[in-house]
């Protein structure tokens, strides 16, 4: 499954930190905050962080555009249920130390008490990052995938792993992944399902997205797919699902595109999506789109 870590008071930590290394190795099944906003979701995507902290790249200091998500979201008075990572956490192509640098950047957040699920794109490296986070192999539900189902009060949040080749561009979900996602949303019918994958729906990027709508468009339970890869902040919808592109945390590609995180909020028949620019001067800053689950 995506990479869980759980929240880890001080205390703690400083016990757990000789152990553990990075200090942020969690049991499974903890996957919401205690005492937060269990409607209340942090979605962070395409951090691209490097093994050099220091590095600019881009005219970004990568570092630095994390930091300030990760102060923003441990600053807000009413915390989330957990913060989403979603692809493309490391810069080119998944080195060892990319991953660890990563993981320090994001230790502030589980000291905080957030949880932290993280998914693969195609600058990742799944072995790498395997090893890195002591993650299990054989405990993933899909074999050589990382999948699995974050559930909260208002929604289930299934996790998808569209790796294919690090450092390839296109993605791919492959036949295994899929029946797994159609088992898993018809095991989950009563509730609204959010599918989070890293690259953006379409046939040049993700190569199997004609089958993954097929599974989705008919079940009504699912309400959004959420992706990140273009560096694009949008919102679209199609057969009723809403398409969310979620922004870059490192860099944008695009001239005048935001770069930040998305503060979502769930209601029982819908949810808000409000951008947090790292330029709170950008007009796009502060931007809410509020959304109405299909019946």
């Amino acid at each position: 499954m995506p990479l869980h870590l759980t929240p880890i008071s001080r205390r703690r930590f400083v016990g757990a930190a000789a152990l553990a290394g990075a200090g942020l190795m969690l049991p499974r099944g903890v996957f919401a905050a205690e005492n937060a906003d269990d409607s209340r979701w942090a979605l962070f995507s395409d951090t691209h962080i490097d093994a050099n902290a220091d590095l600019i790249f881009r005219d970004t200091h990568l570092a630095d555009h994390l930091r300030s998500c990760v102060r923003q979201v441990e600053a807000l008075q009413e915390k989330p249920a957990g913060v989403f990572i979603n692809g493309d956490c490391a810069r080119l192509d998944g080195q060892p130390g990319d991953y660890s640098t990563l993981l320090s950047l994001l230790k502030p957040l589980s000291l905080a008490g957030l949880p932290l699920h993280l998914t693969l794109g195609n600058h990742d490296h799944r072995a790498n990052f395997w090893t890195e986070s002591k993650q299990n192999e054989a405990a993933h539900p899909v074999q050589s995938k990382h999948v699995s189902v974050v559930e909260s009060r208002r929604a289930n949040w299934i996790l998808l792993d569209s790796l294919d080749k690090t450092n390839v561009t296109p993605g791919l979900l492959d036949q295994e992944q899929r029946d797994w996602l159609g088992k898993t949303l018809d095991a989950r019918a009563n509730k609204p399902a959010l599918v989070m994958v890293h690259h953006n729906p379409s046939a040049g990027s993700l190569l199997d997205t004609a089958a993954l709508l097929e599974i989705l468009s008919p079940r009504k339970q699912v309400k959004a797919l959420i992706f990140g890869h273009t560096h694009t902040w949008d919102i679209k919808d199609k057969d009723g699902i809403h398409l969310i592109n979620l922004p870059a945390v490192a860099y944008a590609f695009g001239k005048g595109q935001p770069t930040g995180w998305i503060d979502c909020r769930l209601a029982d028949d819908g949810a808000i999506f409000e951008l947090r620019a790292h330029d709170a001067a950008h007009p796009k800053h502060g931007e809410k789109k509020a959304l109405k689950w299909r019946g």
